[in-house]
């Protein structure tokens, strides 16, 4: 393929790839020269940092979506090996422990009852300790009403709120993997929604391939597709955020009716 050809390769017929590696690969080189000063002068290792897409649209949602929006990934964000994954279900918890078992589970590292988290886990300090020691959190969705009143609101700000499974699914295997191999999106009433899309350490060919992947899937979430869709930008937690698509000037102010 020529350069020229190259230049016109676009993801999801609107998002140009060569701006998109441009800026991914800024992000990354930005991060981690951060990261390295950072070493020079601190003790503890930070917390890595994630690659979000941040989209902007025109009209806003009418109303909140409590339920996330399950989006495929081509390069699963979370690896069980070094992300402790914690699955919260109904009571009785030994039941599912067990079901587990049966189903030859072995990536969930904790299964805690409704009952655990309105007794145990009730301080706000046993809360915050099962925040910090595992890095995702899976709920039966039959529970996941009860949850904002009985995790707070430091999950919701940590954005590890739980994230909805079917437990009654007759390949339970395949749902959990399914789940924690995509990534989510929330969306709220306001103007902007980021959807994290990638770990700073995977590699820039894997975070492309993962927006190729998850793009598609988030336009059909958003009311009047790319018609309400303003920008595309994509950052990390703690970088500024680059441009990779914008709509035509003309276009700002004319969403879904």
């Amino acid at each position: 393929m020529s350069k020229e050809g190259k230049k016109l390769e676009l993801i999801n017929s609107h998002v140009s790839k060569n701006q998109a590696k441009k800026a991914v690969v800024a992000l990354v080189k930005h991060t981690t020269k951060i990261a390295q000063q950072k070493e020079e002068t601190e003790l503890l290792p930070g917390k890595e940092e994630n690659i979000w897409l941040v989209l902007s649209v025109k009209k806003v949602t009418p109303q909140k979506k409590l339920k996330p929006c399950k989006i495929p990934l081509a390069h699963p964000i979370v690896d069980p090996r070094t992300n402790p994954i914690c699955l919260i279900t109904k009571d009785p918890q030994r039941e599912y422990k067990d079901l587990l078992e049966q189903h030859n589970i072995k990536f969930i590292n904790r299964v805690v009852g409704v009952a655990k988290l309105k007794g145990k886990f009730r301080p706000f300090e046993a809360r915050r300790m099962l925040l910090r020691e595992n890095g995702l959190f899976l709920a039966d969705e039959r529970v996941v009403p009860l949850l904002p009143g009985l995790l707070g609101k430091a999950f919701f700000k940590a954005k590890k709120q739980p994230l909805p499974v079917s437990l009654t699914k007759q390949d339970l295997k395949k749902e959990l993997e399914r789940a924690i191999s995509s990534t989510y999106m929330h969306q709220n009433q306001g103007t902007c929604t980021s959807v994290k899309i990638a770990k700073i350490s995977q590699s820039p060919e894997h975070t492309l391939d993962n927006l190729e992947t998850a793009l598609p899937e988030i336009v059909k979430r958003i009311e009047g597709g790319w018609d309400n869709i303003k920008s595309l930008h994509i950052k990390t937690n703690s970088s500024v955020s680059l441009p990779i698509w914008t709509c035509e000037l003309g276009e700002e102010e004319t969403g879904v009716n």
